[in-house]
């Protein structure tokens, strides 16, 4: 095989690998690990839809601003 192949191959299969802090879209276990609650809790959030997912294939998955913004959410509930 020559250089050019053997690089080619390499190239193809390496995965790039994104830091936690820059991820778009994080799983539900993380979602409720960065909130600090308990996953069941999250999906209660889910399901009143004040934390708002996105569903890609059978994953769910949380966007990180939608964090901000359901806490944010539930801040206004707590002071009203």
């Amino acid at each position: 095989m020559s250089t050019a192949d053997q690089n080619g191959a390499s190239r193809a299969m390496t995965t790039i690998q994104i830091a936690d802090a820059d991820r778009l879209l994080i799983t539900t276990e993380d979602a409720a690990a960065r909130l600090g609650i308990h996953r069941s809790t999250l999906y209660d959030l889910i399901r009143s839809r004040k934390l708002k997912t996105v569903k890609i294939g059978a994953r769910r998955l949380v966007r990180v601003s939608a964090l901000e913004e359901a806490i944010q959410l539930l801040e206004e509930e707590t002071a009203a």
